[in-house]
């Protein structure tokens, strides 16, 4: 029965390894049945190999099917879905923006289609949740206002 569990327990950790390499977020879930197959084994929970491996099965395929999409949220990182296109800095002049972490010292992170940017703000600590308008950049940094811009890209066309 101790083997049985080691066998389980290595083919767990190397699954597990595996998504370092693979990396699909698929084999991390068979690495986590395997490891539990292997755990409830080593305490007499499953005897048999047919036991072990509808276990495995089970416990794989279900994590898999129930647990991905929420755990591979994790690892894409802070994506939109939508696309505006290549967007200049220079013609984002003018366009409204959403604080996303407070300034402090002038400096904050607003969003701009979707994507998250460093900002600073020289007039004005802004919170979290406030609107401002973009004035200008300084490399991939946006500089920023409170008040808005007297020209700015969504006005309306007169």
């Amino acid at each position: 029965m101790i083997e049985q569990s080691w066998f389980w327990l290595i083919l767990g950790a190397l699954l597990v390894l595996s998504e370092f390499f693979i990396t699909g977020i698929v084999a991390i879930f068979f690495g986590a049945g395997a490891i539990l197959v292997g755990i409830a084994t080593a305490i007499g929970l499953l005897d048999s190999l047919p036991e072990q491996v509808i276990s495995f099965a089970v416990l794989s395929v279900g994590s898999l099917l129930f647990a991905r999409e929420r755990i591979k949220v994790w690892f894409r990182g802070n994506v939109s879905d939508r696309w505006d296109g290549d967007k200049d800095l220079i013609a984002t002049r003018g366009e409204r923006v959403t604080v996303t972490r407070s300034f402090s010292e002038g400096v904050g992170q607003v969003r701009l289609s979707g994507v998250d940017w460093k900002a600073e703000c020289e007039n004005g600590e802004l919170a979290e949740g406030d609107t401002a308008w973009v004035v200008g950049h300084r490399g991939i940094t946006l500089l920023v206002s409170a008040t808005r811009p007297e020209h700015s890209n969504d006005q309306a066309a007169g």
